[in-house]
């Protein structure tokens, strides 16, 4: 998050280094010295730059208050100046520190810049000390100017700008596990995108159903899809399906890519997975229930049909108007057996499964 050789002219890095700092509520900081920088048109003797991580950004937010309160005060320009008094040399008369008030740095970064000039044995430079916040992040930095050349607040603006891209960068919602699609890649089957997993705390997700060619390239994003479901149609035969889900907080967004799907296959009538069951005492008298038993394709209707077979099950016919889940045996049955009939309809068809036989009724 701090900045690199590149953003100087190809400064060369003097001291770098992890470091706790007890005074802020930081879990950890980074700071990196350059020497000899040119930062656009202005030379820099020097520029340090660095991050510190608060514990939220309610608590950064109080410190970079607290601190642009502090380096405003009449208090702290006169201690400074007492300071670079000290620790000048008495024979180096005519030597001067001037501190100017803080400036907002615009640009939408929530941030101040400090400017000081000093003079000693002829020669004037100028110092910036600038703070700036991105959410939970603090950030610092302080542009020396050459000797005789002035540092214009349009320098360490810059710098900070890149410091705070790259500081959002760090915040923003980082996937860790792409979105997975679950169900069937068949035109009226319904799929489902799960959120995949993520860095950040992400506040919401977006999401963006795509149609891809066979071989899951040349992927394009499909109107109107974009809900966390997506219900496959005719249009969608003979391509693959991906989704993108797009995390967002309050620094930034990041996008998961699902892996397509398996070719959409054309709609088909429903098919049978599991039989239909048959349950009850097989004695005149007693009700036999029936279930529908397990299909795909989504079936929108059922139908029933008992009906009664020979002792070997080999041939069977329709009991007249037995066309409920329910069956109670009768007279007309004894030496026959039972069995259930289940028609399952969707929009393309229809598909009958059969029960197994019930014993031979007594």
């Amino acid at each position: 998050m701090v900045l690199v050789s590149s953003d100087l002219g190809g400064a060369r890095v003097t001291a770098q280094g992890y470091y706790k700092d007890d005074d802020f509520p930081s879990v950890i900081s980074y700071s990196r010295e350059f020497d000899e920088g040119v930062a656009g048109s202005t030379d820099l003797l020097a520029a340090l730059s660095d991050a510190e991580i608060g514990t939220s950004a309610a608590s950064t937010a109080r410190y970079l208050k607290s601190t642009r309160e502090l380096v405003g005060s009449k208090l702290f320009r006169e201690l400074l100046r007492e300071a670079f008094a000290e620790e000048l040399d008495e024979e180096l008369e005519g030597s001067s520190l001037f501190v100017g008030r803080p400036r907002n740095l615009g640009g939408g970064l929530d941030g101040f810049d400090l400017s000081m000039s000093f003079r000693a044995l002829g020669t004037k430079a100028e110092l910036h000390m600038t703070f700036f916040r991105v959410e939970r992040v603090l950030g610092g930095l302080m542009t020396i100017g050459a000797p005789g050349e002035r540092v214009r607040l349009a320098v360490p603006r810059r710098l900070v700008s890149v410091m705070a891209g790259r500081m959002r960068a760090e915040l923003a919602p980082v996937v860790t596990r792409v979105p997975v699609i679950s169900g069937t890649a068949q035109e009226g089957q319904t799929l489902t995108a799960s959120k995949g997993a993520w860095l950040h705390k992400p506040t919401s997700y977006a999401y963006q159903w795509q149609r891809c060619n066979a071989a899951g390239e040349a992927c394009a994003p499909i109107a109107a899809a974009t809900a966390a479901t997506y219900t496959a149609t005719a249009v969608d035969v003979g391509s693959t399906i991906r989704v993108a889900v797009t995390a967002r907080n309050s620094v930034g967004s990041a996008t998961g890519v699902s892996a397509q799907t398996a070719v959409v296959i054309a709609a088909a009538p429903p098919v049978n997975t599991a039989p239909p069951a048959i349950t009850g005492l097989v004695q005149q008298g007693q009700t036999l229930t029936g279930s529908a038993g397990a299909w795909t394709g989504n079936p929108t209707s059922f139908t029933y049909q008992w009906q009664r077979c020979d002792a070997a099950a080999a041939s069977c016919a329709n009991v007249a108007n037995a066309i409920g889940q329910t069956y109670v045996l009768g007279a007309g049955d004894a030496g026959f057996r039972v069995r259930l009939a289940v028609t399952a309809t969707n929009a393309v068809g229809a598909t009958t499964a059969y029960s197994a036989a019930t014993d031979v009724v007594p």
